[in-house]
Order: structure tokens, then C-alpha cells, then sequence
């Protein structure tokens, strides 16, 4: 195989281990868990290849997106401690025996 000819799987192979550092975690390299988030939605905003969002708006878009994904969070997780909480404050049933 002379050297213009390409390999694919080669060529994926070294992209994917060009941007993970060789198997090192994206997370080792952003610690702030919000960072985290932005980063993996800004760049599922850029190659989503129907919307042709420039860098700029798949930023602001990625942080409205957190933003409401957070809200739902919240929302869910306050549910869920208003549940618990319920249920640890109730008189217990006494069974007659």
C-alpha cells in the first residue's frame, strides 16, 4: 500500500486516540462537572450536521440546555426527598395480634 492511500479504520483509529489522549477520560481533563456537561453538548450541538450551529450559538445554546436540564433535576430530585421524607414521619400501622 503506497502512502496516499488511506485506511480508514487507521485514520478513525488515530482520531479517537488523538482526542482521548490515548484512552485518558475526557473527565481528567475537565474536573467542574458543569464544564463537563457544556463541553459534551456543545459538541453534540456542532456535529449535528442539520443544524450548522456555529461555535457561538452551540455555546449558548449548550448553557440553556443545562440550564433546564438542571431544573428538571432539581425538580426531580426535590420530589423524591419531599417522598422520603413523608414516609419517614408516618405513625407506623399497629397490628392487632
Amino acid at each position: 500500500m503506497n502512502e496516499r492511500e488511506q485506511n480508514p479504520v487507521a485514520d478513525l483509529t488515530f482520531l479517537l486516540g488523538s482526542f482521548t489522549d490515548n484512552g485518558r477520560s475526557l473527565r481528567s481533563f475537565v474536573n467542574h462537572p458543569q464544564e463537563l456537561a457544556i463541553t459534551i453538548l456543545v459538541t453534540g450541538l456542532l456535529s449535528n450536521s442539520r443544524w450548522a450551529m456555529d461555535p457561538e450559538d452551540a455555546i449558548k445554546t449548550a448553557f440553556i440546555i443545562h440550564e433546564q436540564i438542571q431544573k428538571e433535576v432539581q425538580n426531580y430530585q426535590s420530589h423524591k426527598f419531599v417522598s422520603n421524607v413523608e414516609n419517614c414521619f408516618r405513625k407506623p400501622e399497629l397490628t392487632e395480634e
